[in-house]
């Protein structure tokens, strides 16, 4: 098995852990697409990422920048970003006067790279006779998601925080879902009664897809008739 180790990533000019990684899950579901799974499919919905940008300049005047970029918003009474939108790939960009992005939407870690990028050239195209570079693209969490579609069953939650309230937050007059934090586990998982799971935590595609394999065992333990929760 291949180890992961992300303290090593450093930069952009090699293959990342999290590029290898969509590649292999890309191509396991097109070997594996004729075979019956029994494991409900955790879907990554949104990919939260840092990139930094290395600028000839001490520090990048935002309102100046404002004014030269495209769909971007800037008010620094509020919050001390510009809000960059990028149309493909869907991605929202929180661009720091350090050089520092926060990337959010993207669903593979390839879409980070390609929005990151897309800022660096419209702060090139912008800014004339300042050198910006790319250097690195990490990935912070990936949020996926599952719905199990239960139909005449849900999820016994209150069954879950008895049997194990030491790894459990359950409010459920506050928010109606329950949050599960396994030990030895790279993942969160956000339980609702419906069949709805929102997994997060993980650091890669793979961090999601085999943590959610781990523990939908767990979870259909606690599936149960609707009628007798009533």
């Amino acid at each position: 098995m291949r180890k992961r180790n992300y303290a090593h990533c450093k930069g952009i000019g090699r293959i990342e852990d999290n590029m290898i990684e969509d590649i292999e899950i890309l191509s396991s579901h097109r070997r594996c697409h004729t075979c019956v799974e029994t494991t409900p499919q955790a879907q990554v919905h949104n990919l939260v990422g840092t990139a930094k940008i290395d600028t000839s300049c001490s520090a990048l005047n935002l309102r100046t920048v404002s004014r030269l970029i495209p769909n971007c918003r800037f008010d620094k009474q509020k919050f001390a970003a510009i809000t960059i939108r990028i149309r493909n790939p869907m991605c929202t960009v929180l661009l720091f006067t350090s050089g520092k992005m926060v990337l959010t939407g993207c669903r593979t870690y390839l879409e980070c790279i390609m929005a990151s990028h897309e800022v660096v050239s419209m702060l090139r195209r912008s800014v004339p006779g300042t050198r910006f570079l790319l250097k690195h693209v990490s990935i912070q969490n990936i949020v996926g998601n599952v719905d199990l579609r239960l139909r005449d069953s849900v999820i016994d939650l209150e069954r879950i925080q008895q049997e194990n309230g030491i790894f459990c937050t359950y409010q459920k007059n506050m928010f109606p879902g329950l949050i599960y934090r396994p030990n030895e586990c790279p993942v969160v998982l956000l339980i609702f009664i419906s069949g709805k799971i929102v997994i997060t935590g993980g650091k890669s595609t793979r961090d999601v897809k085999d943590g959610w394999s781990a523990l939908w065992p767990f979870v259909r333990r606690y599936i149960t008739p609707a009628r007798s929760l009533t």
